[in-house]
């Protein structure tokens, strides 16, 4: 089989099977390739409006490829040079429901890290969104990575953002055209946020259960700095406790920039 013919078939396992990873791999494991005419491969592929990068594709990110359960396809849309692992990347992530001051304490952090660096966030309504919106306002690029199909902009009220990310900065998922947005792919897509990132800031966490905490857990297990926004007492967040457990405090973003050694 040729090289076109392979990536090919990668992007029709991952329509086929609704860019579900187990499912892909074991397709590959079992040569369903095999099964399949080149006709039944080309009309698959045909209903793929979006743009696509495959893991055998020269320009698929390292960082992403070194990871666990690296996706197979990345369907997207925008520049994807800003998947370079030579550009400085930094994930934001918290709480959906987040206070005002989440809101704040992102914007007041992101203001001091956005030029020269990509920010990498999920485009969840609440601190993601803040941190998507604070890095454009402040002439950074960003990317958003999806827990929906390619073409299924979720949370519908982000379809303003969607579409200037579309445009000028990048919007990428491992679930093709309109699939539908299912409650496990959201804390499977963190596995793509934490891989890309080469830090994390979380403004503010509300519930040791949330994705959130999946997130912090996965840089925590690649050994990637983690910065907890400090919170007052009068927050219902969980900062502090993840301070006391080790992450790392930092005054602004400035700081983080120096630590990171970013200047």
């Amino acid at each position: 089989m040729y090289f076109n013919d392979s990536r090919k078939i990668l992007i029709y396992f991952a329509l086929k099977y609704d860019g579900d990873y187990s499912k892909i791999m074991t397709a590959l494991e079992l040569h369903e390739e095999l099964k399949v005419t080149p006709e039944e491969v080309e009309k698959a592929c045909s209903t793929v409006k979006s743009k696509v990068m495959t893991i055998l594709d020269y320009d698929y990110p390292l960082k992403l490829k070194n990871s666990c359960r690296p996706p197979i396809v990345l369907f997207y849309y925008g520049d994807i040079t800003l998947l370079d692992d030579r550009l400085h990347k930094y994930g934001v992530v918290g709480s959906r429901d987040c206070t005002e001051y989440g809101v704040n304490v992102t914007n007041y952090y992101v203001r001091d890290m956005a030029k020269g660096t990509v920010l990498v966030s999920g485009m969840a309504r609440g601190i993601d969104t803040a941190g998507h919106l604070a890095q454009i306002r402040n002439g950074g690029r960003t990317i958003a990575v999806l827990g929906s199909g390619i073409d299924n902009c979720y949370p519908r009220e982000n379809y303003k953002l969607y579409r200037e990310l579309k445009k000028k900065h990048l919007v990428i998922s491992e679930y093709p055209n309109m699939s539908e947005p299912a409650g496990y792919h959201f804390p499977i897509r963190n596995r793509i946020v934490t891989a890309l990132s080469d830090a994390l800031l979380v403004p503010q966490v509300r519930s040791e259960f949330s994705g959130t905490m999946s997130s912090i857990n996965m840089m925590a297990e690649m050994s990637k700095p983690i910065f907890v926004v400090p919170t007052p007492f009068t927050e219902d967040a969980i900062n502090n406790e993840i301070l006391l457990e080790g992450a790392f405090f930092a005054k602004d973003g400035k700081e983080i920039i120096k630590q990171m050694k970013w200047e």
